[in-house]
C-alpha cells in the first residue's frame, strides 16, 4: 500500500487542526501595528519607555506572516500559565509604573486565577492580604496560587489514635493539632499535614541533606533535644524513639555533618552525638550511687549480638554496623581521629570539648578493647593536657575525670597505663584544693578505683590524714550536715574502707572513734534518713565491720535502731523494692543503658543503711527483732515474677545476704532463714557466684533435712546445683551486664528432671534415678509448704516437667518407685486445676500436642495401665482444653483401652469435667460410636458413652 493512500494518524489529525487553528487567527486587535500602545504594560522602570520604543520599530519592520510565525513559535515555547499573566497585564486598565508607597487603594485590588474569573470566597480567605498590597511594586493583583500558602490551612477537627510523631523546636512531642493556633502563632512547614505543627523524623533528615547551612543547624539542634527527651515519650509511641532514630541511621547523618566545614554545623553535630554517647539518666544514678556500701563499681556495656568474629563483622556495611553495634560503627567511621582534628585545627569552645568527652566516655563503657583503645588515643593525651594544665572549667575536669574512671574500671591493665600517666599526680591537686564537690568526688572515687586493684600502695599514707581532715571538718560544721556535707563524707570513708579491705593494717583509730561519732548523730534523729544520710550511715557501719574488732557499744546503738524502726523501713522496701519495681528498658540493643527504675536519691531511701547495718552485725553478732513487715515484704519477693536481674536490684540482693548470714551467725530460727534462702535462689546473679553457693549449702542443711523424712539426705541434688555456679573470681571494678542473669532460673526446682530428660545417658544411670527422686522430694515439699515460690512457674509448665519423670528411668520405669511422691504432687496440681491452661505457650515446651502425644505413646508402651500415670494423662483431656487433643487419643493411640485410673483421682477430678458440656465435635462424636469395641471398659468408655446419651437425647 503507497504512502499516499494512508489514512492519517489521530495524533496526526490533532495536529493538522491545531496549525489551522493559529493560521486563522486574526491579527487584530493583537498584532495591529497601530496596537502597540505608547507605553508597555509589562515593564516598568525608567528604561521602560526606551525598551517599548525600539520594540515597536522591530515589530513594525516585520511582515503580517513573520508577525504570525514569530508570535506561534514564542507561544509554543512558553508556559500557558505565563501567557495568561501576560494576557492579564495587557488587559488590565491600571495604570503601571506609578505607586503610591505609603497610600492604599483597596478599591484597585484584583483576584486572579487561571479562568481569569474573580471569587468573592476567595477574596474573602486572602482578604487580609489588601493591607500588604500596593506597599511595593507589582502587588497591585493577588495571584491566588503563589500567596495561597500565606492563608489559615485547612486543619482537621477530629483528632486521630494513630499519627505520626511531630517534634517541636525544643525538641518536644507536639500533639496532633494545637486549639485555638492559626499559622502564625505555630509552628508552620510546607510538606504534608500542614495543619499539624512540628516537623516529623524523616523531615529533620531531609534538612540534614540539604546543602543550605541553617536548615541542617536548625536540623541538627531539634535532633539534639529529641536525643536527650527520647526516653519521655517511649510509652506513648509504637517504639521506643531512641531505637527509631538508631535504626534509621541517624549517626551517620551525624557523622556526615562532623566533616562539614561550618564550625556552627559542627558544634550542633557534637551536641547531638555528644547526647547520644552520654547515657545522661545513667550517669545520674551512677553518680549517685558511687560510694553507696562503699562501692564504686561501674557498668560495661556488653553489646550480645555484636560479639561475633571479627570476619563476620567486616563483611558488615557501615550502617549494618553502626545498627548492631553503635561503638563498633562508630570506630569504622574514624570518629575519633576526626574528633582529634576538630579539637587540634578548629576554634571550639568548652562546651564542644564536653561534648566530645561524653563520646569518649560511652566508647570506654564498651569493655576492656574499647577502653585501652581510647586511652592510648592522641586525643586523650591533648585532652588530659588541657584539662589538668590549661583549662580551668570544673564541669570538663569533673567528666573527664568520669571518663578515667570508667577506663580504669574496665581492667587493671587499663588502670596501670593511667598510672603511668601520673594521673593520681594530677587529681591531688584538686582534692588539696578543692572547688567544686562533685569534682572532688569523682577525684576520690578514682583513686578508691586504683586501691580495689591493690594498686597505687604507695598513697596509702595520705589517706588517713586526708580522710580526717573532711570527716572532721563536716562534724563541726554545725547540728545539720548539708548534703554536701554527707556526700564528701560518705567517699571519704568509701575510700578508707577500700583501703583496710585491699592493703591490710592500717592505723586509723583516729577514724574509727569519728565514725562511731558520726553514728551517735545520725542514728539519734526520730526521723528516718534520707537517700544521703542512710548512704552515710551504711558507710559508717561497713567501715567498722572492715577490721576484726568489737564495737560493743555501737552493736548496742545498732539494735537499738533496728528495733525501734525496722518496721517501718520494710514498708518502705514493700513500696519501693527494685527487684519488684516496674523495671523498664527501652535502649536500642545497638547502645544498651541501665534501664529506667523509679529510683529517687533525694527521697526516703534505707537499702543502703541496712546493708551496712547487716554487714556490722554479721562481724559483731546480736539479737534483733524480725517485724512482721518484713515477712510480708519477703512474700511479695517469693511471688515475684521477675525473670532477668538488673543493675539496681544488685544492692537489694545484697542486703537479704547479709541478713542471711546475720541471722545464721546469731542462730535465728532456722524455719525464717530457710524462708530468706529459698527467695534468693533465683535472684542472684553469675558475678555473686560465692554468695549463690552459700545460700545453696544453707538451704539443704537446714530446716529441709528434717522436715522431709526420706532416706536420702539430698547431696546428690546439691551437687547438681553446685555444677551450674559458675567459678568467678572477678578481680575487676566493673560488672558485666549479662552477668547480671540469674544463675538459676524460676523454675529451678524442676532443672534436674528436664536434665535427666534430656541426657539419654544419664537417663538410664542410677545416678539420674537417685537425682530424680531427690529431685521429686524437693518438688513435693516446695509444693506444700512455699506454693508462691512453685506459682511463679505456670502450672502447666510444672505439669509438663514433672510428667518428664515418666519418661525417665531404665526403660521408662522409674516412676514405680516413686509412685508415691508422683501421686502427692498431682494432689497438689488438681487442688488448682481451674488455673491448669494447655492453650498459652508453655516456656520450654515448643508444642503441647507433641508433647503430649510422646507422653500417651510412653503410657501405652510402659505403664501396665498404672493409674497414677493415667491420672496424669487424664487431666489434659478434660472438656476445658483442646479438642484437638481427645481426636488424638482416639484416632492415633490405643489409649481408649489402657488409661485406667481409680476412684481416689475420680474424687479430684470428677467425671463431668470430661463429660460436661456435651461434645459439639461432630469428627470427634464419630471416633466415640466405636466405643462398644473397647476390650476393656476403663474411664474413656464411660466418657464417650456419656457423650453418646447426651446426644441421642437432644
Amino acid at each position: 500500500m503507497s504512502t499516499n493512500s494512508r489514512k492519517p494518524s489521530l495524533f496526526a489529525l490533532k495536529m493538522q487542526k491545531r496549525i489551522n487553528q493559529q493560521n486563522n487567527l486574526s491579527l487584530e486587535p493583537e498584532l495591529c501595528k497601530t496596537s502597540f500602545g505608547d507605553t508597555s504594560v509589562i515593564l516598568s522602570g525608567p528604561e521602560a519607555s526606551d525598551i517599548h520604543k525600539e520594540n515597536v520599530q522591530k515589530l513594525t519592520s516585520m511582515s503580517d506572516e513573520e508577525l504570525l510565525n514569530a508570535k506561534n513559535e514564542l507561544i509554543n515555547s512558553m508556559d500557558g500559565k505565563l501567557i495568561e499573566f501576560l494576557k492579564s497585564k495587557r488587559n488590565n486598565d491600571s495604570k503601571c509604573g506609578k505607586y503610591d508607597l505609603k497610600q492604599k487603594d483597596s478599591n484597585r485590588i484584583k483576584l486572579f486565577d487561571t479562568q481569569n474569573k474573580i471569587k468573592e470566597d476567595k477574596m474573602k480567605q486572602l482578604s487580609y492580604m489588601k493591607d500588604l498590597v500596593n506597599n511595593g511594586l507589582n502587588m497591585d493583583v493577588i495571584e491566588e496560587e503563589k500567596l495561597g500558602w500565606t492563608g489559615d490551612v485547612n486543619v482537621e477537627n477530629e483528632n486521630k489514635d494513630v499519627y505520626t510523631a511531630r517534634f517541636g523546636l525544643d525538641g518536644k512531642l507536639l500533639p496532633y493539632i494545637i486549639e485555638n493556633k492559626t499559622t502564625v502563632d505555630g509552628l508552620h512547614h510546607h510538606g504534608e499535614e500542614q495543619h499539624r505543627p512540628g516537623y516529623t523524623i524523616d523531615e529533620l533528615y531531609s534538612f540534614l541533606r540539604k546543602n543550605h547551612a541553617p536548615q541542617r543547624i536548625l536540623a541538627l539542634d531539634v535532633l539534639s533535644k529529641l536525643i536527650n527527651n527520647a526516653s519521655s515519650y517511649d510509652t506513648v509511641l509504637d517504639q521506643p524513639l531512641l531505637c527509631s532514630l538508631m535504626d534509621s541511621g541517624m549517626f551517620l547523618l551525624l557523622r556526615i555533618a562532623l566533616d562539614d566545614t561550618n564550625i556552627a554545623i559542627v558544634t550542633n553535630a557534637l551536641k547531638a552525638m555528644g547526647n547520644l554517647f552520654s547515657r545522661k539518666s545513667d550517669r545520674t544514678i551512677l553518680t549517685g550511687l558511687s560510694g553507696c556500701n562503699c562501692n564504686i563499681a561501674l557498668p560495661v556495656y556488653i553489646v550480645q549480638d555484636a560479639e561475633i568474629s571479627q570476619s563476620e563483622l567486616e563483611k558488615s556495611s557501615d550502617f549494618d554496623l553502626v545498627v548492631l553495634d553503635l561503638v563498633q560503627g562508630a570506630l569504622r567511621t574514624d570518629l575519633i581521629l576526626r574528633l582529634q582534628y576538630i579539637v587540634i585545627n578548629l576554634n571550639i569552645g568548652s562546651s564542644c570539648l564536653l561534648d566530645i568527652t561524653e563520646i569518649l566516655t560511652g566508647i570506654a563503657s564498651r569493655g576492656e578493647k574499647f577502653a585501652f583503645l581510647v586511652v592510648e588515643t592522641n586525643l586523650f593525651k591533648h585532652l588530659y593536657s588541657l584539662v589538668f594544665t590549661n583549662l580551668q572549667s570544673d564541669d570538663l575536669s569533673e567528666m573527664f575525670i568520669f571518663l578515667t574512671r570508667v577506663i580504669s574500671s574496665q581492667s587493671v591493665k587499663c588502670a596501670l597505663k593511667l598510672l603511668e600517666m601520673k594521673i593520681l599526680d594530677s587529681i591531688f591537686k584538686y582534692i588539696n584544693n578543692p572547688t567544686k564537690t562533685p569534682l572532688l568526688l569523682e577525684c576520690l572515687y578514682l583513686w578508691q578505683t586504683f586501691f580495689e586493684y591493690k594498686l597505687a600502695g604507695q598513697t596509702i599514707t595520705e589517706v588517713a590524714n586526708l580522710v580526717l581532715k573532711f570527716v572532721d571538718r563536716s562534724v563541726g560544721l554545725s547540728a545539720d550536715l548539708t548534703n554536701t556535707d554527707l556526700s564528701l563524707m560518705s567517699a571519704s570513708l568509701s575510700l578508707i574502707d577500700s583501703a583496710l579491705r585491699n592493703f591490710g593494717q592500717i592505723y586509723i583509730d583516729p577514724v574509727y572513734q569519728l565514725t562511731e561519732i558520726i553514728l551517735a548523730k545520725l542514728l539519734s534523729s526520730s526521723d528516718l534518713p534520707n537517700f544521703e544520710t542512710s548512704k552515710l550511715i551504711g558507710n559508717c557501719f561497713s567501715v567498722l565491720s572492715s577490721k576484726n574488732l568489737k564495737f560493743n557499744s555501737v552493736s548496742l546503738k545498732a539494735v537499738e535502731y533496728l528495733n525501734k524502726h525496722f518496721g517501718k523501713i520494710c514498708e518502705i522496701l514493700y513500696d519501693k523494692s527494685w527487684l519488684t519495681s516496674n523495671y523498664v528498658n527501652n535502649s536500642p540493643k545497638c547502645y544498651p543503658s541501665l534501664g529506667y527504675i523509679n529510683l529517687s536519691l533525694n527521697g526516703g531511701e534505707p537499702l543502703f543503711m541496712l546493708i551496712g547495718l547487716m554487714k556490722f552485725l554479721c562481724s559483731n553478732p546480736s539479737h534483733f527483732n524480725i517485724p512482721k513487715q518484713f515477712w510480708i515484704y519477703l512474700n511479695k519477693l517469693m511471688k515475684s515474677p521477675i525473670e532477668v536481674s538488673h543493675w539496681y536490684c544488685r544492692y537489694e540482693i545484697i542486703f537479704l545476704i547479709y541478713l542471711l548470714k546475720t541471722l545464721k551467725n546469731v542462730q535465728f530460727d532456722i524455719d525464717s532463714t530457710h524462708k530468706i534462702a529459698i527467695t534468693l535462689m533465683s535472684f542472684i546473679p553469675k558475678y555473686m557466684a560465692e554468695e549463690l553457693y552459700y545460700t545453696l549449702t544453707l538451704y539443704f542443711n537446714s530446716y529441709f533435712r528434717e522436715s522431709i523424712k526420706y532416706e536420702s539426705n539430698f547431696e546428690i541434688l546439691k551437687s547438681f546445683y553446685e555444677l551450674l555456679i559458675p567459678n568467678i573470681k572477678s578481680t575487676c571494678a566493673s560488672v558485666l551486664i549479662t552477668e547480671l542473669n540469674p544463675i538459676l532460673p524460676k523454675d529451678w526446682l524442676f532443672l534436674p528432671i528436664l536434665k535427666i530428660h534430656e541426657t539419654d545417658n544419664f537417663k538410664s544411670s542410677k545416678e539420674g534415678e537417685a537425682l530424680l527422686k531427690e529431685a521429686l522430694a524437693n518438688i513435693l515439699f516446695m509444693e506444700t509448704n512455699h506454693p508462691e515460690v512453685c506459682e511463679q512457674t505456670p502450672l502447666a509448665a510444672r505439669y509438663c516437667r514433672v510428667a518428664c519423670t515418666f519418661m525417665c528411668g531404665r526403660r521408662g520405669t522409674i516412676f514405680h518407685e516413686v509412685k508415691s511422691v508422683l501421686n502427692q504432687i498431682w494432689h497438689v496440681y488438681a487442688a488448682q486445676n481451674n488455673n491448669l491452661n494447655f492453650k498459652d505457650p508453655i516456656q520450654g515446651v515448643e508444642s503441647f500436642y507433641d508433647f503430649y502425644k510422646t507422653l500417651c505413646e510412653h503410657y501405652v508402651s510402659v505403664s501396665y495401665s498404672d493409674t497414677v500415670f493415667g491420672a496424669y494423662v487424664l487431666l489434659p483431656l478434660q472438656r476445658k482444653h483442646s479438642v484437638e487433643l481427645r481426636k488424638l487419643v482416639w484416632s492415633e493411640i490405643e489409649l481408649p483401652q489402657t488409661i485406667n485410673i481409680d476412684e481416689e483421682h475420680l474424687d479430684r477430678i470428677p467425671l463431668h469435667n470430661y463429660t460436661q458440656p456435651v461434645e459439639t465435635n461432630t469428627e470427634l462424636l464419630k471416633m466415640y460410636t466405636r466405643v462398644n469395641s473397647l476390650r476393656r471398659k476403663f474411664i474413656m468408655y464411660h466418657i464417650a458413652i456419656s457423650h453418646l446419651n447426651q446426644i441421642s437425647r437432644l
